[in-house]
């Protein structure tokens, strides 16, 4: 119908006198018709065009991408409610841990769009393993920097610029839990030496429990009992962490690191991880303790709280923990490195991004996570007081608490994970000896610090000291 208002006058003129001049009879017959439905069609055509409009909107949405284990249940219904609020979608993407790593390194450097990830950070990441002005949205001028407490700024940081955000325990560190129905019904003291642990451990596996449910199919968990001793070690010999990390000292000439690792094999060897620990998970680390087949296990501080809060008729509100106990240790590590939430400078809505970090940080917001996280008992923000189980009382009455572990207080170690767990892994089942397990972290330390350009590695070495 648009084409009729195109048409010349003189071309509707010369309809006209065709339609009349050549009439036989003019004003009678078919030509009113004609004329009529003519004028019909072209004052139809001549009414205003209105536009359709926009069509509907995608709704917006942003993508998370983590290891299993790091998204908490309570981020998820945090994340609900920033959608009602806001009608922004947050959707997660979760990997398994032994392929995460790689998988963040492949999306990153092909520039597919997630628009937020997070990563194992410690102070070492952001200025030797990524590039924040490449990959990172800038947060510094972000209000809730300002409350983070100070001893996380550094794993967030990057001269002087804040990239990250950390929500994670305030006193997260590693000890080992035990079911103290087992101990009481066997007499058993809780051990304080290496020899003590040794033998409880002998007197459960004669009651035909199995003394300590190590978790070997997870196996980014059997490494823990060695590398969250480095607090220990740093303070028996104070600088220690400054030696490794200046390249004057290294892990395969450091005689203590041997001895706890060979501690660990003869616990192992003499059946205290039970028969079949490499299919372990850490998801039947619960199930063991409560039904009593394993006495032990290796777990967050907070292990016992999480069990109490999906059963609460365990018992575990009572459970015990020490620390752990090669080389008659009595230190437990505190991280001060932990999953952490980057926006990525690529992502497709920025602002998006910035506002759930916002909501996220809000003071609602972090007094939910800090009550209803199944592990924590504190949180990297101030936050209302988190009641503290007994058990969880007994043990921060008593517990001397550390600096960082080896993760976080020495470099590229959290970098080369995946390959320590595999490590690790064949060192408990015969493949490698301690020597060689601690000289293949050397090298994977050499290679990368000669690819972040650490001078340290560059200059000629004089021998490191060896204890």
């Amino acid at each position: 119908m648009n084409s009729l208002r195109l048409v010349p006058r003189e071309l509707r003129i010369s309809w006209y006198d065709t339609l009349v001049k050549a009439s036989p009879c003019p004003g009678f017959g078919l030509l009113p018709t004609i004329l009529g439905l003519i004028l019909l069609v072209v004052l139809g055509a001549c009414e205003p065009w209105k536009s359709p409009g926009p069509g509907p909107q995608e709704p917006r949405k942003i993508t998370v991408m983590a290891s299993d284990g790091w998204i908490y249940d309570v981020i998820g219904e945090n994340a609900k409610l920033f959608e009602k609020e806001t009608g922004i979608k947050v959707s997660f993407s979760i990997f398994a841990p032994h392929v995460y790593f790689r998988a963040l390194g492949t999306i990153l450097d092909s520039g597919e769009a997630t628009d937020i990830f997070l990563m194992q950070s410690t102070r070492w990441y952001l200025s030797t393993e990524l590039d924040p002005s490449l990959y990172c949205l800038d947060l510094t001028d972000e209000e809730w920097t300002k409350r983070l407490k100070p001893e996380w700024l550094p794993s967030v940081s990057h001269q002087g610029r804040v990239y990250g955000l950390v929500l994670w325990d305030d006193s997260t560190g590693w000890v080992y839990t035990y079911n103290d129905k087992i101990f009481q019904r066997l007499g058993l003291s809780v051990p304080r030496t290496t020899q003590e642990f040794l033998a409880v451990c002998e007197r459960i596996k004669q009651a035909g429990i199995t003394p300590v449910y190590e978790p070997g199919a997870s196996r980014w968990h059997s490494s823990l009992t060695f590398f969250e001793m480095g607090a220990t070690f740093e303070e028996r010999d104070p600088g220690l962490y400054e030696r490794l990390n200046s390249n004057r000292q290294t892990f395969a000439g450091y005689a203590p690191f041997r001895r706890v690792l060979n501690q660990i094999l003869d616990a192992m060897h003499r059946g205290y991880f039970g028969e079949d620990f490499m299919a372990n998970t850490i998801e039947g680390a619960k199930t063991a303790l409560i039904s009593g087949s394993a006495a032990m296990t290796l777990n967050k501080i907070g292990f016992s709280r999480s069990v109490l809060k999906s059963n609460p008729d365990s018992g575990a509100g009572s459970w015990g923990m020490f620390p752990i106990p090669w080389l008659d240790n009595r230190t437990v590590s505190i991280e001060r490195s932990a999953p952490t939430w980057f926006g990525n400078a690529k992502g497709r809505d920025q602002d998006a991004v910035r506002k759930f970090f916002r909501f996220l940080t809000r003071q609602s917001s972090l007094d939910r996570y800090a009550a209803l996280q199944p592990e924590g008992t504190s949180l990297s923000f101030p936050t209302a007081a988190v009641s503290l189980q007994a058990n969880e009382k007994a043990f921060f009455g008593s517990a001397h608490l550390g600096g960082e572990p080896f993760q976080g207080g020495v470099k590229y170690i959290m970098t080369q994970w995946m390959e320590i767990e595999a490590d690790f892994e064949q060192m408990l089942a015969g493949a490698q000896t301690p020597e060689q397990f601690l000289t293949g972290v050397d090298a994977r330390r050499a290679n990368i610090a000669a690819a972040a350009a650490d001078s340290a590695w560059n200059r000629a070495k004089s021998a490191p000291p060896n204890p």
